[in-house]
């Protein structure tokens, strides 16, 4: 692990579940992105890290190996359409997760992790999502999507991982280490 690589602490979507979501993203016509996300890297970013020395990595995994065992799974839906950037010309185009208080609580036990590794996190406020696609590339204007569906997915969220970034892969998120959260 190089300083150069790029990693991120995240919730990665079951297989199953992640191409379900995309079959469903599939059946929508009017969706003109650049840049779709493969089923295989659909996660929920908590921290995302960037370049990160080996020595502050370790210190964070043994954190986050701690913070495991005192937190616990629980169910996350999935369902909410939205996008980031301009209403017409979306930067980003993503699935969200209910901001519900175990996720919450999860984000900022995490969070509390890597600052007291020493590594700084992003000031701005936590948005979870699921990025779809990136880069909006039609003439017409994007147009507001409904839900994927009328029930919200339901999965459980029962690890979290330490990601490698890799952006000439396919996948591009490579879990490097799970993290299991007890029932």
């Amino acid at each position: 692990m190089s300083e150069s690589r790029h990693y991120f602490i995240g919730i990665h979507l079951p297989e199953q579940l992640a191409h379900q979501m995309k079959t469903d993203i599939d059946r929508r016509s009017g969706l003109s992105f650049h840049k779709w996300t493969a089923p295989s890297d659909y996660h929920v970013t908590l921290v995302f890290l960037g370049a990160i020395s080996e020595e502050r990595l370790e210190k964070i995994t043994k954190l986050l190996e701690k913070l495991s065992h005192e937190a616990s799974a629980f169910p996350l839906e999935l369902n909410e359409l939205g996008q980031f950037g301009t209403r017409e010309r979306p930067r980003v185009f993503f699935v969200k997760p209910s901001e519900s208080e175990p996720l919450m609580h999860l984000r900022e036990k995490v969070k509390a992790a890597v600052l007291s590794a020493g590594h700084p996190v992003e000031k701005r406020p936590f948005h979870p999502h699921m990025t779809i696609a990136r880069k909006w590339n039609a003439d017409q204007g994007y147009i507001e999507q409904a839900p994927l569906r009328n029930e919200p997915y339901l999965m459980e969220v029962s690890s979290i991982a330490l990601f490698e970034i890799r952006p000439t892969e396919t996948p591009r998120y490579h879990a490097i280490k799970h993290f299991t959260l007890p029932k």
